[in-house]
């Protein structure tokens, strides 16, 4: 078998975790993972082997998004309303958007993503078309589906008047059992549940729970059965324990965190994934984003709260995994090193808030045996950053920040050249 090599030489490598970098070093990767990493000059390259001058540039792990929702508008000249966009758009075209949304996260250096999917828009199928090398794109983990009860999140996420289907509700115990069962069927690689009101669904107020604590109970028992870990999106504080008290493994969101809360996620060791992103770019855009009235006005009061969550959060030792919450013309894909960005004017070190994005993300979605570092043995999922973004956490999303972008091995810095993303 032909090996496939690339050294990467006179780099500095950031590994996923902690304050140090490491300088003048090499990284050989061999079939899309990392051979070894050591000081340039003792590595040694093969005849076939593509050798790339780093001098400059930091290496750091390929970024983790772990909150998106892929299938979403990607043609920001033409804005469209999220419930229309929902219910009126069919899926063979959600899934090309989803498509062109991939590639504008791998070419901002995010090669994973856990995606909030939607109903019978092909996210399942991309994910296999991804991993089988057939198309370009990051590694996606998919929900198929949102587990929402009638009149909950999900369901006012639709025009009440558009027919239901059954994946779309579920209400007591054996329906939240059986549509865990169906999402496994459908190819979940994770569980999403909504344990509370939202702030974009239409007619919902922010501090009302979705579900009772049985009810999750039984999601959160189906699910980790089937080795799935189980998202809760939870605004309300009474949303948020419920969720805690049933065992989710990630809280959404958490606007509305109090001391109890967090005392509950320490303890249980709950990851939480703020999603700033999405209210930052909402309330830069405005109505420009397609978002309704109703809904950035609850968000302006969602900001704050949440902001406070988060330091609070932080403040105890909660464990934080990034998730923007890229949603289309809401919160565009590209955009993703925003959250981080937000992350570092909260408080956090660049080291910390990059560590949201790769070891600690990894960990959050059980790929820490495989991603998030940058260690002999692992995927070779890498950036090359110009420069150092652990001085400078805005060097991600500037233009020309970026070198470079590997995912498994492969330089899809441009992903698809003839298409202008």
């Amino acid at each position: 078998m032909t090996i496939q090599e690339t050294l990467i030489e006179n780099v500095a490598v950031w590994r996923g975790r902690g304050e140090h970098v490491e300088t003048a070093m090499a990284i050989r990767i061999e079939n899309g993972r990392i051979a070894a990493i050591a000081p340039t000059g003792t590595l040694s390259a093969g005849p076939q082997a593509t050798v790339v001058d780093g001098t400059g540039a930091t290496a750091i792990p390929g970024l983790c998004d772990i909150h998106v929702h892929l299938a979403t508008n990607s043609d920001y000249g033409r804005i469209v309303d999220n419930a229309t966009y929902r219910a009126l758009v069919p899926g063979t075209k959600k899934l090309l958007h989803g498509v062109r949304n991939g590639l504008r996260a791998l070419k901002a250096g995010v090669t994973t993503l856990r995606v909030m999917g939607h109903r019978e828009s092909g996210d399942v199928e991309l994910a296999a078309m991804i991993e089988r090398g057939l198309i370009p794109g990051p590694r996606l983990l998919v929900a198929p589906w949102v587990i929402s009860m009638t009149g909950g999140r999900g369901d006012l996420f639709y025009p009440a008047a558009w027919p239901r289907q059954y994946l779309d509700t579920a209400d007591g115990i054996e329906e939240c059992r059986k549509v865990v069962r169906l999402q496994r069927k459908l190819g979940a690689g994770f569980i999403k549940v909504t344990a509370s009101a939202g702030v974009l669904s239409a007619d919902d107020k922010v501090h009302w729970p979705n579900y009772t604590v049985e009810e999750l109970k039984v999601i959160v028992s189906e699910a980790h059965d089937y080795d799935l870990k189980v998202a809760a999106h939870a605004h309300s504080t009474e949303g948020i324990k419920r969720a805690l008290l049933a065992g989710v493994d990630t809280l959404e969101h958490g606007t509305n965190l109090d001391d109890e809360c967090i005392a509950m996620m320490v303890e249980q060791g709950t990851w939480l994934v703020p999603t700033l992103a999405i209210t930052d770019s909402l309330l830069r855009r405005g109505a420009a984003s397609g978002a309704r009235a109703e809904g950035l006005a609850k968000l302006e009061i969602a900001r704050a709260n949440q902001s406070r969550s988060i330091l609070k959060a932080i403040a105890a030792g909660v464990k934080i995994a990034m998730g923007t919450d890229s949603s289309g013309n809401l919160c565009r894909f590209g955009e993703h090193a925003r959250e981080l960005e937000l992350y570092v004017e909260l408080g956090m070190t660049p080291a910390k808030a990059l560590e949201t994005a790769t070891s600690a993300a990894a960990e959050a979605l059980d790929l820490a045996g495989e991603i998030g570092t940058l260690d002999a043995g692992k995927c070779a999922d890498i950036v090359l950053v110009n420069g150092n973004p652990l001085q400078d956490i805005y060097l991600l999303q500037r233009e020309g920040g970026l070198r470079r972008v590997y995912r498994n091995g492969i330089d899809v810095t441009d992903p698809w050249p003839a298409v202008d993303l």
